[in-house]
């Protein structure tokens, strides 16, 4: 009766076959997720937007709204993404220009990545 089993060479051949897919599509996976962070903050400039609009049309004006919870009006009165929530947060949401008929978002990445900029006109770049 014969062994039946692999070989050292089967199994090296194996682990390096799996070597060279992973050194592939990890850096593809890594695009993807950051394209993901980055389409979410532009969903969450968006909402706050909103959230200023809403602000404006009780007072016509944007001066003393904040985007975070220390007191005041703020963007942070919808729901924030669930990264927000677990502590999780990849981009950090501010106010750079405030004035009374005018703002700008800009969502600035923790890690790396390109921060991006939504001003009241809804126009959107990159800075």
């Amino acid at each position: 009766m014969k062994d039946r089993g692999y070989t050292l060479v089967e199994l090296m051949v194996v682990l390096a076959i799996i070597g060279i897919i992973a050194s592939v599509a990890y850096p593809s996976y890594q695009g993807y997720m950051r394209d993901t962070y980055q389409g979410q903050a532009i969903a969450d400039l968006k909402v706050c937007a909103l959230a200023l609009d809403r602000y404006y049309s009780n007072g016509f004006t944007y001066e003393g709204a904040t985007v975070d919870d220390t007191g005041g009006p703020t963007c942070w009165e919808w729901s924030p993404s669930d990264a927000q929530n677990a502590g999780e947060a990849r981009f950090q949401l501010s106010l750079p220009t405030l004035t009374r008929t005018d703002y700008l978002i800009r969502a600035t990445p923790l890690n790396d990545g390109t921060c991006i900029e939504l001003a009241a006109d809804g126009s959107q770049d990159e800075c």
